[in-house]
């Protein structure tokens, strides 16, 4: 076999495997992992809220975003209707956090509302 033709039949395996990984993918472990990176993120915004740290809020808010961004597509093919409860929140959090000083008290109604829907989520 010549050389060319072993490196293309390497090369050609080694997408096989990528594919068909890509295709074992548990869409449930995947969410559940997703809802527990928001959950450790949650808690930050929640400190920082009780904290009266605008900033430190506005930083974790933006990190709730980006643990969501990673599993919403799953979680909107499993079931709009928790998509859409989860981004309600989210978006107020995401509001509340961008503004000094912060409403304490919405921003706390919705990091609870959001940790009741994450946990309705995992089920």
């Amino acid at each position: 076999m010549s050389n060319l033709k072993m490196k293309l039949g390497i090369a050609m395996m080694l997408i096989a495997v990528l594919v068909l990984s890509a295709c074992g993918k548990n869409n449930g472990n995947t969410i559940a992992d997703g809802v527990t990176s928001m959950k450790a993120v949650l808690t930050e915004v929640q400190k920082a809220v009780d904290e009266g740290d605008a900033a430190k809020a506005k930083t974790e808010a933006a990190n709730l975003e980006d643990a969501w961004a990673k599993f919403e597509d799953d979680v909107k093919d499993k079931s709009k209707d928790l998509y859409e409860k989860v981004e309600t929140p989210l978006h107020a959090i995401e509001a509340g956090a961008g503004v000094d000083p912060l409403d304490k008290e919405v921003l706390t109604k919705s990091v609870t509302e959001l940790n009741q829907v994450l946990d309705e989520l995992n089920k």
